[in-house]
């Protein structure tokens, strides 16, 4: 295997121009979670690999999930029990593969009066069973004084309650790792550069022009095979081309808004059932929660989907009915996103009742395209996915699937286990001057990274100043973002590396010129470019906040 591409504008500038030099096994466009993963396994086994995404890592709905490893309990309901199982199985694969970025998150599913909750205990037995729970695992009954200890304030009449743990993970760190993963073992990674214009060699796809979005060159791609990966876009990179969609896909927005967990004040997340049947779900972040989500077919912009009005007031209305002692107000929404599931569209159903099941075809010759599916069953579809392809690529050159046993980047592994290191990190980082809250979400949010951080500071202590007394970041984590982890605009560092347009206060505004300033200094911009980076930023932001009624 050749040496592995550094992560960062050199290593992407080198990885496009073997792009347009060497013939690939493999081109995945789509840097999702999905195109990510399938990138990973295939460059695992052998194969090479190049994967390009016209955004960023995790720009559509990689990064505009629920932000949730779980199995899927509401889904057995359907009767979707093999994708339960895979989904329930999966959680365990996940949190040894990236035990830093899979958060322990209890789930309680509350019941009130009229429901059974001899059914939901039943229903969560079953699920026990199909994921294969030991004994510390399986979900355990509450009494309505012990759910509301968990979630204080819920509406009456409560009769009980049933927990069972589930897990949170930052989805846009997840898919970044699984991109930087399959770099290190060989593929080529590139960002904000998109696929067009196929080329079809006597009846097969054989290969495609590569255009650079940054640097405005174009390079063509010779491949094998190459994976639609593009989730709700791939449709359009469908139509496009000039083919044939093989299933009928359905683009469906889910949103959520955000409270400070002072206003809402649960611990763990819950499903959310409003007397007049809504439901929903609230899950808690470090400080804090947030809520969704609707589930309607959706026909706008896929790049820009947001949040209406009546949307939040539809899940403001369902979580004020739950916690109505709260007295949630639209002024104590934080924050709104929306995301665009791929569903495969089945007739006469419902975007919510529609399986999250995923399909793969092989249609024309030497395409595959993917979609549906779940964030946490991203390494199922991408071995289904190689599956496929196995006649067009033949046996792969290195072993069989290795995503399950092989860390992500960030992984802490060892006999003293995540826990003991992040306590030594945190020790290291609170000597060095940094703030308590600074630090929680830095544990929260990467883990092997800190080493990195720390040794920034060996050389120059201001790296870990923060970016802005306001912000709980750290100067240091621009430089290692631009440097380790291939974020080439202020948008990439703010949202998907750090997670600062989410979740910090104000959009993590009063840090943005901070940010753009190292990034200037690191990526050679002017004063122009860093103007226009920052006003796209404020706009993005803007875009987040509550809708206008």
């Amino acid at each position: 295997m050749s040496v592995p591409q550094e992560f960062n504008v050199a290593g992407r500038r080198e990885a496009l121009t073997r792009l347009g030099r060497d013939r690939l096994d493999l081109l995945v466009v789509g840097g999702g979670i999905t195109g990510c993963g399938i990138a990973r396994d295939a460059a695992l086994r052998g194969w090479t690999v190049g994967l390009v995404e016209k955004e960023d890592f995790g720009f559509g709905t990689s990064s505009r999930s629920s932000k949730i490893v779980h199995g899927g309990v509401r889904y057995l309901e359907y009767g979707h029990f093999l994708l339960v199982k895979e989904a329930a199985r999966e959680r365990a694969v996940l949190r040894t593969i990236a035990p830093h970025l899979v958060h322990a998150l209890p789930f309680v599913f509350p019941v009130f009066g009229g429901e059974s909750l001899l059914k939901i205990k039943a229903g969560l037995t079953v699920f026990d069973f199909l994921a294969a729970s030991d004994e510390l695992e399986k979900h355990e009954n509450l009494s309505p004084e012990e759910v509301r200890e968990q979630l204080p304030g819920l509406r009456d009449p409560l009769k009980g309650g049933v927990r069972y743990p589930e897990y949170i993970t930052d989805d846009a760190r997840l898919t970044l790792e699984n991109a930087q993963s399959a770099a290190e073992h060989g593929a080529l990674v590139v960002n904000h550069a998109r696929a067009q214009d196929f080329q079809m060699i006597d009846g097969r796809v054989a290969g495609c022009s590569v255009v650079d979005l940054i640097e405005n060159r174009t390079v063509e791609v010779s491949t094998r095979v190459i994976v639609n990966a593009t989730g709700a876009w791939s449709a359009g990179l469908l139509t496009e081309a000039g083919f044939d969609a093989e299933f009928s896909l359905i683009p469906s927005k889910g949103i959520h808004i955000l409270f400070s967990a002072e206003r809402l004040p649960i611990e763990g997340a819950t499903f959310l059932r409003a007397t007049n049947g809504k439901r929903g779900l609230a899950m808690r972040r470090l400080g804090f929660v947030y809520v969704g989500t609707t589930d309607d077919e959706y026909s706008g912009s896929l790049d820009r989907p947001r949040a209406t009005r009546s949307e939040v007031d539809e899940v403001l209305d369902m979580v004020s009915d739950c916690f109505p002692e709260q007295n949630l107000r639209h002024d104590d929404i934080l924050a709104t996103w929306a995301g665009v599931r791929p569903l495969i569209r089945e007739e006469g159903k419902s975007t919510r009742d529609t399986s999250r099941e995923d399909a793969v075809w092989h249609s024309p010759p030497g395409l595959i395209t993917v979609a549906g599916g779940k964030l946490t069953t991203y390494r199922p579809m991408a071995r289904r996915v190689l599956e496929l392809a196995d006649p067009d690529l033949g046996p792969a050159p290195g072993p069989p699937d290795r995503t399950a046993t092989v860390p992500l980047p960030g992984a802490v592994v060892g006999p003293a286990g995540l826990e003991v290191y992040h306590a030594e990190r945190s020790r290291d980082l609170v000597e060095a001057g940094v703030a308590d809250s600074v630090v929680e979400r830095l544990c929260w949010l990467y883990g092997k990274q800190l080493d990195d951080l720390l040794a920034l500071a060996d050389d120059d202590p201001s790296w870990l100043e923060p970016l802005h007394a306001e912000v709980p970041a750290l100067r240091g984590e621009v430089l290692l973002a631009v440097e380790r982890e291939m974020a080439l605009t202020l948008v990439d560092f703010m949202d998907r590396r750090a997670a600062l347009l989410l979740f910090s206060p104000n959009f993590g505004l009063a840090g943005a010129e901070a940010a753009a300033d190292i990034m200037a200094e690191v990526l050679g911009w002017d004063a122009q470019r860093k103007a226009e980076e920052l006003a796209e930023y404020r706009e993005l932001a803007a875009e987040h906040t509550l809708p206008s009624a």
